[in-house]
């Protein structure tokens, strides 16, 4: 089991100039402290809790404050504001200056409002990502790029830089519902879950689509058969009633944001899963409901942390990625620490891998339909 780290520069409580150098000291420390990778998502127009609209240029400053992290944007948005030429230029340039640490996580958007100001139509996002990840596969390896696809249209050109990774950096998805889930499979590259709050069944759903994905490979190309979970609340401290006091508010607040956003995408053609975390709304104020029902809280001791990363382990999920944003910069430096001396050390190896092998196993074993 890995454990990485994913900011969204929340300037709750303090200024943007001050969060943004705050993040880079963070990550220099989770470097050092053994997190496997770094990332932050790109979004738009959702400040105080979201501020990170230019991430390729936050990850250039962190890349030469780090040595051995991976840096992964999480994610880079393939929909029609977002050229995925430009995407490619980006990654690589960054896989050369952080001499071979970049992936590339890539989305569609959940976001209505960023949707909406760059007059994106949302009933084809899922279509405009899938052209926008060829694109970048073409980008990163062809001599010559040219495309011709329904959303996308690149005339000849020459992409440069290359990447320093051949054939080039790990790439996956940002997944919430099922079905991206199988097609990460099938595209054979890795995919970054979320649960939606609904719990362990709804992560074993999602393992197994991306399993029989991966099970209808032909076998040709390159394969990232990554599975990582994301974690929007993580706050660890000695206690967990001092862990409570500091994170509850926070918690809940994003649980709301949640709430909020799906409520305005889940009537759109493709987003109709979004409805799924209406039962849930409920439980908007009782944190302990929350830690209790999903993995996507970790607010607690490093033996509480422990005791979950392992249970994810155990569902087939390689790397846990959690939120540590928005508590203030003294409180994330504390919770880093004891993830990096307390419980990184306890979680290391393979065995969500070895889980989730044994799915695809079984699946490539069945008789076809």
């Amino acid at each position: 089991m890995r454990v990485g780290l994913i900011q969204e520069g929340d300037f709750t409580g303090t200024t943007m100039h001050a969060r943004y150098r705050e993040m880079i000291n963070e990550v220099a420390l989770a470097d050092k402290l053994g997190f496997s990778a770094w990332g932050t998502s790109e979004q738009h127009f959702s400040p105080p809790s979201f501020s990170v609209s230019a991430p390729e240029v936050l990850y250039a400053a962190v890349a030469e404050h780090t040595e051995n992290i991976t840096l992964r944007a999480m994610a880079a948005v393939l929909v029609l504001y977002n050229h995925p030429v430009l995407i490619a230029e980006r990654t690589a340039t960054l896989d050369i200056i952080s001499n071979g640490r970049a992936e590339l996580c890539t989305a569609r958007s959940n976001n209505k409002t960023t949707l909406n100001a760059f007059n994106v139509p949302m009933e084809t996002t899922q279509q405009q990502w899938a052209e926008g990840l060829e694109i970048v596969k073409k980008a990163f390896t062809d001599d010559v790029l040219e495309y011709d696809g329904e959303f996308w249209k690149v005339g000849k050109c020459q992409v440069t830089p290359k990447p320093l990774q051949k054939p080039y950096p790990a790439l996956s998805v940002t997944a919430t519902s099922n079905k991206t889930h199988g097609l990460a499979g099938v595209k054979g590259i890795g995919v970054i879950s979320f649960d939606n709050y609904l719990g362990y069944d709804y992560i074993d759903q999602n393992v197994l689509t991306y399993v029989k994905g991966l099970a209808q490979r032909s076998g040709d190309g390159s394969v990232n058969d990554y599975f990582g979970y994301y974690v929007p609340s993580a706050f660890c401290a000695e206690t967990r009633e001092e862990a409570l006091e500091v994170a509850q508010a926070q918690t809940l607040q994003y649980f709301r944001a949640i709430l909020d956003l799906y409520a305005g995408m889940a009537s759109t053609p493709s987003y109709e899963y979004m409805r799924e975390i209406e039962v849930l709304a409920e439980h908007q104020d009782d944190v302990e409901f929350l830690m209790r029902h999903t993995p996507a809280v970790m607010v607690g001791t490093p033996e509480d942390f422990v005791v979950k990363l392992r249970e994810l382990e155990a569902h087939g999920i390689d790397e846990v990625l959690l939120r540590i944003d928005g508590f203030g910069h003294e409180n994330h430096l504390r919770t880093l620490q004891l993830i990096g001396e307390q419980v990184i050390p306890e979680v290391a190896g393979d065995r969500g891998r070895e889980v989730r092998d044994g799915l695809l196993a079984e699946q490539r074993a069945a008789p076809v339909d």
